[in-house]
């Protein structure tokens, strides 16, 4: 497509109906014949759309309206470009005004110059209402080294900058995978030769001359959340090395320890991090032996900043990623507490492709659990008798390459074997992460299954959801598990019996579930059980989660049972005797009740919790 002469102004609008009349107006009073201008409401909240109406219908200009759903600046520039008929574009912020010679200057010098990006001076002032420009005689200038200038200080903007319409399409307009695309044009265009050897080198001027001013203080703007400038100014630089291959090494290096220090830097004063902390030490290690890469470096900076609820973000996790999960042993129980993890995973993830790598015997989701892992896991390495031996670290064997490798075990041997294996980014909790490209936040984790999802939550600030469908769920079915693999872990199956009438007297239809071992559970059951309480004998435990699915809540031992109850999403009331409920319980539903005979009785016997204890729970579900 060719672009004629002229210019065309895009404008982003967001929130912005103080200003946006007043914007709009300065650009108006000097668009020539050759002009438009587009507006993009990017889906406002306030009056904007009813000021920037108003203000078109007084206008015979050329003018573009489009209203879309909130995607962010850059998304919006990128929707605008759609309607650009002109040969340079100027971008103008929603509340900023710009020079009455604006366009005409900055056009007239490009030309001039044969540039293909401009780059002006901005200023913030009290009241822009009333704010009047200087005259200023002042002419652009071809900036020298423009690119490195860019790349290593951070120079931003949008108001104060005009780009030849052709280029902006050559480098792909703005990188839609950061919010704020103001730092990202610059070193898109003035790095644009370091993409490919085929590439010319465009021209990049400035101008000291005063080019737009915006107001010293608004409410919420993104430009003043310096949290969201050091984000996207660190995911944007991140995302030009990565797409510009022949960038100078050292200048490389440069930049990763720039945003090593600004993360340190940050934690610093707003974690209120010790100055000799792992950042601290991982920004000294870097610049001596410059080994973090670029992968890592993202995770570094999306965690960070994670935790931040002012920073506007976009994900960026929709790649078809390698991943390695290693688990070691992995029988049913296993399973069932790495199951949410292996959810999240995916949901992280969704095109990813997931090898579950059981390194001692065979993984439950080769054969149990299967059905679960369907849309989960692409391969399942099992019985590689692999991870557990000293000569594992030594012994080549050639396990192919990945995105990412996930060592849920924690034992030294393990990490040192898997960190053979080729990876951009290896995350293992052994050691302290001693050996771990990237520490999550949730260390002190107890619970299990929430330790595996904090390895998860490395590469989100997106936390695992829980289901929580009491008041959806009419049912009126309970399902129990009385069953346990030793004597120690089962309540008394008289005091069961003794719960399953109590629910059938207020309604309920309580449901028994029995393994295919429990034989002598089953025949006591059918002594003391006068009422004739249903019981199912299970050989499937995929048959446990579909009747869970139909029940209100459950009853269970500390057992797989139990897991397997609470995979199914409805709450669950949980019954421990020694073993840790902290480390075990399961979680699934926020729901779910936990009776430890040691937090309640003090007592390593299970039996020490009373029917008055279950019959107590089970009325906050009634």
């Amino acid at each position: 497509m060719k672009f004629r002469d002229g210019i065309s102004i895009i404008v982003t609008v967001y929130n912005k109906e103080q200003f946006i009349s007043k914007t709009l107006e300065a650009i108006t009073q000097q668009m020539e014949k050759n002009s438009q201008l587009i507006v993009i409401n990017d889906g406002s909240t306030d009056k904007s759309e009813l000021a920037i109406k108003e203000f078109i219908r007084s206008q015979i200009k050329d003018i573009k309206y489009v209203k879309q759903k909130n995607t962010g600046p850059s998304k919006a520039v990128n929707s605008a470009f759609k309607f650009v008929k002109y040969s340079f574009i100027k971008f103008v912020d929603g509340d900023d005004i710009i020079r009455p010679d604006a366009l005409s200057y900055m056009k007239s010098e490009m030309e001039r110059l044969d540039l293909d990006l401009l780059y002006g001076h901005w200023d913030w002032k009290k009241n822009i209402n009333k704010f009047k420009f200087k005259a200023d005689k002042r002419q652009a200038y071809i900036l020298d080294n423009a690119f490195k200038k860019f790349l290593l200080g951070g120079w931003g903007g949008s108001s104060n900058m005009m780009i030849k319409t052709s280029s902006f399409k050559t480098v792909g307009c703005c990188d839609e995978n950061v919010f704020v695309q103001d730092f990202s044009i610059p070193i898109r265009i003035a790095g644009f030769h370091t993409k490919n050897e085929k590439n010319k080198a465009f021209k990049v001027g400035q101008t000291k001359k005063l080019i737009c001013v915006g107001p010293s203080f608004i409410e919420n703007r993104i430009i003043s959340n310096d949290a969201q400038l050091l984000y996207d100014l660190s995911l944007a630089t991140i995302n030009f090395l990565e797409e510009h291959p022949l960038i100078n090494e050292k200048l490389v290096e440069k930049c990763k320890n720039k945003i090593l220090s600004r993360c340190w830097s940050w934690e610093r004063k707003n974690k209120k991090t010790s100055i000799i902390s792992k950042s601290f030490l991982r920004y000294i290690l870097n610049k001596v032996f410059c080994y973090i890469s670029l992968d890592v470096l993202r995770l570094i900076v999306l965690n960070t900043w994670k935790n931040d609820e002012n920073i506007k973000k976009i994900s960026n996790n929709k790649d078809n990623k390698k991943i390695l999960v290693y688990v070691g042993l992995d029988l049913l129980g296993d399973g069932l507490l790495k199951l949410p993890f292996l959810k999240h995973l995916k949901k992280i993830f969704p095109q990813s492709r997931i090898t579950w790598f059981a390194g001692k015997g065979e993984s439950t989701f080769n054969k149990q659990l299967k059905p679960l892992a369907k849309d989960l896991i692409f391969k399942v390495k099992d019985n590689q008798n692999f991870g557990s031996s000293l000569k594992d670290i030594f012994v080549n064997k050639d396990f192919g390459e990945y995105d990412i490798i996930i060592d849920t075990q924690k034992r030294l041997i393990t990490t040192l074997a898997l960190k053979r294996i080729k990876t951009k980014v290896f995350i293992s909790s052994s050691c302290k992460y001693l050996f771990s490209d990237i520490t999550p936040e949730e260390k002190s984790e107890i619970n299990l299954s929430k330790q595996l999802l904090s390895l998860a939550n490395i590469f989100s600030n997106s936390k695992y959801e829980m289901t929580n469908d009491l008041k959806k769920n009419k049912s009126k079915k309970v399902v129990i598990c009385p069953g346990a693999s030793v004597d120690w872990k089962r309540w008394d199956i008289k005091n069961y019996i003794i719960i399953g009438n109590y629910l059938l007297e207020k309604g309920f239809q309580p449901i028994f579930i029995l393994g295919p071992n429990e034989v002598k559970l089953s025949k006591t059951l059918k002594i003391y059980n006068k009422l004739k309480i249903k019981s199912h004998k299970i050989t499937d435990p995929m048959e446990t989660i579909r009747i869970s699915k139909t029940c209100k809540f459950g009853i269970s031992n500390d057992t797989g049972g139990g897991h397997l109850i609470a995979t199914s999403g409805i709450p669950l009331i949980s019954l421990f005797g020694p073993t840790n409920y902290k480390k075990f319980a399961p979680i699934g539903n926020p729901k779910n009740i936990v009776l430890s005979s040691q937090e309640l009785y003090n007592s390593d016997s299970i039996n020490k919790i009373n029917t008055s204890d279950i019959i107590s729970a089970i009325e906050r579900f009634s």
